[in-house]
């Protein structure tokens, strides 16, 4: 790497030299020069050396900030480039003439390249905001370990800690429970493989995390997200640190500290980005549901529809959903759930603006995640499955696919934020506020007031800010009346149709519910009516054997019959017997024919009356005695009706789920139908069992009191 360094010098110096002798850089000085001459006059100070350095180096930016858009600018900008181009391509024929020939010219024209911008930034520090432009790009990890050094460096943190470490006063109480926990998760996470095989890994997160826990000083453990932060930073210092800054474990672990403690500094928000009272999580969270709306609406409706509540606003539920998602990977800053390469390019974003306090890449990132991942979420059944699907699927998702979704629907925006301060305009120069010329007059009163230019320039970003703000705030107003607007017509239509839904499906109920009421009622007439008709019949058979039956006639028996046997001692009394005997001798030969008349006619009579008290007993069983009889087997019926109705809904949702109509049941085909009917009778003469049985215990619970 020295070499690599050395090499750079010593082209870039070439390049230099070239540069100053060029006519185009005459121009830009000449003209640079006139600016600092506008600027002093316009300042009111005689030469550019009374200022300070930092006033200096004030007029010296503004100064070429005037200049920028100039012909001398753009025409010394081509130059240079032309001569970097020409030193770098002499560079490269010189080694490829001592090193042999070169199959692929361009991984070597990139790394003078690399080697070149990391030159200059570790001379000038202060030239890292030239970094920006390599926003979304992918860079390489001398390059990335370099520009993380620059933003991350804290030498009075780096210190602290090597002074707590020499007086054995930098690990936690909970040493060991950190370190136990640090290696089961480079055991345990698959993007960790790298780490894995390190056998110093698991110290160096135990050093840091040891260190940031005791430093702030609580009893409570580390958060789980905790343990996942450091460990990009340290892949990428084992990446490209130094042999000599390797071997020695202390090196690596105070520059752990110093760039993970600066990089939670810079981002306060981060330890609480997993709870939801955190209002910088929750902006976060609901710009992510303001662009995941905006961009995949279908996604966004499924979300909701995962996570939506009884009465509660679909905004809110999309909210709850995207909170649910993202917390966790947001946490983390996507660590475990992102391949590493993936994790260390977002890192690099994240990183590039850290000192830009307008510019937050996590919603479009946290946006991009979601959307990727849109096949895969579309097919979860459950909140769970939703949740489980961006752990295990988002391993799979490429750095490609972020680029390309980055660089299509957020680059302009996004890198518009990194350039603020290179492309804002510069404060123009206000006349009115400086001070007027001597005179005699005005130095005999107090000179007027006037204000600074960063007091200007900061009401003009504050009034610029509020109308930004003013006006994204009626959009949005407006965005959200046109969402009520639709969510009402939408509910209206929703609401209709479902009343209508529920008319028809009323009407069918009735419609079936009274064809049951008359096929019973047809069913109950006919059982009536056999009975009756079983009962007449049995009468009839009645009478025509009472026909049948008749008294033998006198002319049968002979004379000698009719004379009486010696009388007995019992049959000294005349009985009951005897005495209806000679009645009915005597009606036989007295009068038989009008006799049987009468008797035929008795017998119809009395038929008659006992048919009529059976069709009187039947009406009375069915119909009641009295009218409140009636109205009670009315109401017992109505019941009968109303439980075997409720039993008929119960099984048909039972088995389908909802209450099928009788048209559907219909449309089933044959063997699978008559199934169906027989699983509903099943069911709905186990309900029917069941309330009789109920209704039995509780009379005999009822009796039992008594």
């Amino acid at each position: 790497m020295a070499d690599a360094s050395r090499r750079a010098s010593t082209w870039l110096q070439r390049a230099r030299n070239s540069v100053e002798n060029l006519q185009e850089w005459e121009d830009f000085t000449k003209g640079l020069f006139d600016a600092i001459q506008q600027q002093l006059r316009a300042s009111h100070v005689n030469s550019f050396l009374d200022l300070s350095e930092a006033e200096k180096v004030f007029v010296l930016q503004k100064a070429t900030k005037t200049i920028q858009e100039g012909d001398a600018y753009k025409a010394l900008t081509s130059q240079v480039s032309t001569c970097l181009e020409k030193e770098i391509y002499h560079q490269m024929a010189q080694e490829m003439r001592c090193g042999g020939p070169v199959t692929n010219r361009m991984p070597l024209f990139l790394t003078h390249i690399e080697d070149g911008m990391m030159t200059l930034l570790e001379k000038r520090p202060d030239l890292r905001g030239r970094l920006h432009s390599l926003f979304n790009q992918t860079l390489p990890a001398r390059l990335r370990g370099l520009m993380w050094r620059l933003y991350l460096s804290d030498g009075k943190a780096k210190l602290e800690y090597l002074s707590q470490m020499a007086a054995h006063r930098a690990t936690s109480w909970k040493d060991r429970e950190i370190s136990l926990r640090c290696q089961a998760l480079l055991d345990s996470e698959p993007t960790f493989k790298a780490l894995k095989d390190s056998k110093v890994a698991a110290r160096h997160l135990r050093n840091v995390l040891s260190y940031y826990h005791k430093l702030h000083g609580t009893s409570t453990p580390l958060r789980e997200e905790d343990y996942f932060l450091p460990v990009p930073l340290l892949q990428t210092i084992l990446d490209t640190a130094s042999p000599s800054v390797l071997e020695s474990t202390v090196s690596v672990s105070a520059l752990l500290v110093e760039e993970f403690l600066t990089f939670m500094k810079l981002q306060p928000w981060l330890p609480k980005c997993c709870t939801s009272q955190d209002p910088n999580s929750a902006s976060i969270l609901e710009e992510v549901a303001s662009l995941l709306e905006e961009m995949d609406r279908d996604l966004a409706r499924f979300l909701q529809s995962m996570y939506i509540q009884p009465e509660e606003d679909h905004k809110e539920a999309l909210l709850r959903g995207v909170r649910h998602v993202l917390q966790p990977a947001l946490g983390t800053l996507f660590v475990g759930y992102l391949s590493m390469d993936t994790v260390l390019y977002i890192w690099d974003q994240i990183i590039l603006g850290l000192e830009q306090p307008s510019y937050n890449c996590l919603p479009a990132f946290a946006t991009v995640f979601i959307i990727l991942l849109r096949d895969q979420l579309l097919k979860c059944q459950s909140t769970a499955e939703l949740e489980l699907t961006l752990k295990a699927q988002g391993l799979t998702l490429s750095m490609q696919g972020f680029q390309d979704m980055i660089g299509k629907h957020f680059f302009e925006e996004l890198y518009q934020h990194l350039q603020r301060d290179s492309h804002e305009a510069f404060p123009i120069h206000d006349p009115t506020q400086a001070f007027p010329p001597w005179n005699y007059r005005g130095s005999q009163t107090s000179a007027p007031p006037r204000t600074r230019p960063e007091d200007r320039r900061r009401m003009r970003e504050e009034r610029v800010l509020q109308q930004r703000q003013h006006g994204e705030r009626m959009r949005e107003e407006e965005k959200l009346q046109t969402f009520r607007k639709e969510e009402l017509k939408r509910q209206q239509d929703t609401r209709l149709l479902q009343n209508l839904e529920a008319a028809t499906r009323k009407f069918e109920m009735q419609k079936s519910h009274l064809e049951e009421q008359l096929s019973q009622e047809r069913q109950f007439r006919y059982e009536i009516q056999t009975t009756a008709q079983k009962q007449i019949s049995r009468l009839q058979d009645e009478v025509n054997r009472l026909e049948e039956w008749k008294m033998p006639s006198l002319e049968t028996y002979s004379v000698g019959s009719l004379v009486a046997p010696a009388p007995s001692p019992q049959s000294q009394v005349p009985s009951h017997a005897s005495q209806l005997h000679f009645s009915l001798a005597e009606t036989a030969t007295g009068n038989s024919t009008p006799r049987t008349s009468d008797r035929e006619n008795k017998a119809r009579t009395l038929t008659l009356e006992l048919l009529k008290q059976m069709m009187a007993t039947v009406s009375a069983m069915f119909h009641g005695s009295n009218a409140e009889a009636r109205e009670q087997l009315d109401a017992a019926t109505r019941e009968h009706l109303q439980n075997y109705h409720q039993d008929q809904t119960n099984a048909k949702i039972e088995i389908f789920g909802y209450e099928i109509s009788e048209e559907e049941i219909e449309d089933i085909p044959e063997p699978r139908r008559k199934h169906m009917r027989a699983k509903l009778e099943a069911i709905i003469r186990r309900g029917t069992e069941a309330r009789y049985k109920a209704q039995l215990v509780a009379c005999k619970r009822n009796y039992q009191n008594l």
